[in-house]
């Protein structure tokens, strides 16, 4: 921006190189001019002097070689040429000229030329030459002078070149405008379309620039939107036994008796869990593979505590829960552990109406099993429901653990199988 005022970059360009080349022609026209112009008043210098050197004159007594006047006495030249040159201002062996015409693009009617010539004994001599009109009538109105041809010639570079120029310059605007176009109306649905060819490497290069641009930005948003809707999901457990454990504290008349600290030792668990949870779920979002929090964690003892947490999801349920665990340790990230068991334990609690639910530890290995009394309403299709397990696929996925769904007659088994670091 100069001064306030956008610069169109087409036009800029386009002034540019008119200008520039409006220049360049010109200053070759007028070298051609220049050149052709000494090249031939060269030429006659050197014939008149030559001319003159060869030639024997006395004075009163000129003589004509050829279309050369030769006199020892500037008075014996013709009266047109001592009339419009003066003999004491001439420097010697240098063509001094007059030309008579209307304008400069015109041919003249008529020439004078003299050269001043002095001899190795310092003798002085004078060649001349008178171009008059021709005796015979032109049926011109005017002759074009070769200054005149060279202006032309100059103009009809100059329109060749700014036509070639318009071309160019449409030829690279239209794949600049088509980007532009395709630019403008790329969204959610377009984003998926293959990047179309723009002629020049150039602006393919800046189109998929553009377009990962704008599919590092969608994926940003997207991680973003399952941030929110996995932290809605997963802080509901905490949120609960936060909102439960309240209400107790409120029914007991001792706050401070063991219940009460039990009570109140739930909701530091509780808060802790959700600040967990929401580390763990921005650590997911990014794309960078940040390394979490690993310690050495007893994975029977969180299947048992998360047995107990999640054990209101079967009240007015007749569905008994076999737990098997072991006392082994390993260095694992408990949040994101917590997270996957969590959503494991909670799909086969909500979705077990009456029947039995198996969940058993072996080391690194955790299995969960429903076996439903009944085909009850609303049993999950293949892998169960939503934002649950799609979070436990991706936390493995990222992890390294491996986890399977297998469907059975009358449930599911979920099989995981955890990764200690080395």
């Amino acid at each position: 921006m100069v001064n306030g005022i956008k610069l169109s970059l087409r036009r800029y360009v386009l002034a540019a190189l008119l200008i520039m080349g409006t220049v360049l022609i010109s200053a070759l026209s007028w070298l051609a001019a220049n050149n052709f112009f000494e090249g031939m008043d060269g030429m006659q210098r050197g014939t008149m002097v030559s001319a003159g050197l060869q030639t024997q004159v006395k004075s009163g007594e000129p003589k004509q070689v050829l279309n050369y006047i030769i006199a020892a006495d500037w008075q014996d030249l013709p009266h047109s040429i001592t009339s419009t040159f003066d003999a004491a201002q001439m420097q010697p062996f240098r063509l001094h000229k007059k030309v008579d015409r209307d304008f400069i693009f015109f041919r003249p009617r008529g020439a004078l030329f003299v050269v001043k010539l002095r001899t190795e004994q310092g003798e002085e001599k004078f060649v001349a030459q008178v171009f008059r009109p021709p005796r015979i009538k032109q049926d011109r109105l005017f002759a074009i002078s070769h200054e005149g041809v060279s202006l032309l010639v100059g103009l009809g570079a100059l329109v060749l070149f700014s036509c070639m120029l318009l071309i160019l310059m449409r030829s690279v605007a239209r794949p600049v405008e088509r980007l532009k176009n395709w630019a403008a109306e790329l969204d959610e649905k377009t984003l998926d379309l293959p990047i179309p060819p723009f002629r020049y490497k150039e602006l393919d290069e800046l189109a998929r620039l553009t377009h990962g641009s704008l599919q590092n930005v969608r994926q940003v948003l997207h991680r973003e939107k399952e941030f929110v809707s996995h932290a809605s999901h997963e802080l509901r457990t905490p949120i609960a036994v936060i909102r439960s454990s309240v209400d107790l504290l409120h029914r007991l008349p001792d706050v401070s008796g063991d219940k009460g600290q039990r009570v109140i030792q739930r909701i530091s668990h509780a808060s802790h869990t959700m600040t967990d949870l929401t580390e763990t779920l921005l650590w997911l979002g990014r794309p960078q593979t940040d390394a979490l929090h690993y310690q050495a964690t007893q994975p029977g003892q969180l299947v048992t505590q998360l047995c107990h947490e999640l054990n209101y999801l079967l009240n007015s349920k007749q569905v008994k829960v076999q737990l098997e665990t072991d006392s082994y340790h390993a260095q694992l990230p408990v949040t994101a552990l917590r997270i996957v068991l969590g959503n494991i334990i909670r799909n086969a609690f909500q979705h077990t109406q009456s029947g039995t639910v198996t969940v058993h530890q072996q080391q690194l290995s955790i299995v969960v099993e429903n076996s439903s009394a009944q085909n009850d309403e609303g049993a999950p299709q293949e892998t169960g429901y939503g934002l649950g397990l799609e979070l436990v696929d991706r936390l493995t996925a990222r992890l390294g653990w491996v986890y399977t769904v297998a469907r059975l007659t009358q449930g599911y088994r979920v099989t995981l199988h955890l990764t200690p670091v080395a």
